[in-house]
């Protein structure tokens, strides 16, 4: 029984040992396609991204309201995924503000919708008071489930995607943006 038990736990650190280098050293990490995703970036990453459709969703805001991302066909959407936890979220707070008070409040066919992963984070009441210390106008989206998380695939906070008019993803950025990116991405 010892033995099977020395023979096994050295099975197990040597394949594990095994797995690792496969995917460090000339392994699946060098392939074409894998990308390596870190939780959270202060540096902005533009994607490529196919103009396909858009995941919908069907999101409460902060006041009970719900949204729908299909209802507003005929508008370029700016969706901005972030969390009170995040620092380069914190980071670009300032800029989606500017940009929302300075640019969407002037133009009725782009929208900013922020979606907080409330899965995720400390629970709504946190979230209102965040969005109330840091004085954030734009609507705020609670993802209280995951599911619109994981139909975005989001594996970097912050993310944003501008959806086009049609409903289509045009752009994806993962890390913080300005105001003068998203207004460059909006803009007709």
């Amino acid at each position: 029984m010892r033995r099977w038990i020395q023979s096994g736990t050295w099975a197990f650190i040597m394949g594990g040992f095994g797995f690792y280098l496969l995917l460090t050293s000339g392994g699946m990490m060098n392939e074409p396609g894998f990308e390596r995703y870190v939780a959270v970036t202060n540096e902005p990453v533009e994607t490529a991204v196919s103009p396909a459709a858009a995941p919908d969703f069907s999101l409460q805001d902060l006041q009970g309201e719900t949204i729908k991302l299909s209802d507003l066909r005929g508008k370029t959407v700016v969706v901005n995924f972030w969390t009170t936890w995040c620092p380069p979220c914190h980071e670009e707070i300032p800029e989606l503000e500017a940009f929302y008070s300075e640019y969407v409040k002037e133009n009725p066919d782009v929208v900013l919708l922020g979606v907080n992963l409330s899965n995720e984070d400390h629970g709504e009441e946190s979230v209102k008071h965040f969005v109330k210390a840091n004085l954030m106008s734009f609507p705020i989206l609670l993802d209280s489930d995951g599911e619109t998380q994981k139909n975005y695939q989001i594996l970097t906070i912050p993310t944003t995607y501008i959806v086009n008019k049609e409903g289509g993803i045009i752009k994806k950025i993962m890390g913080p943006v300005t105001k003068e990116e998203l207004i460059q991405l909006v803009e007709p």
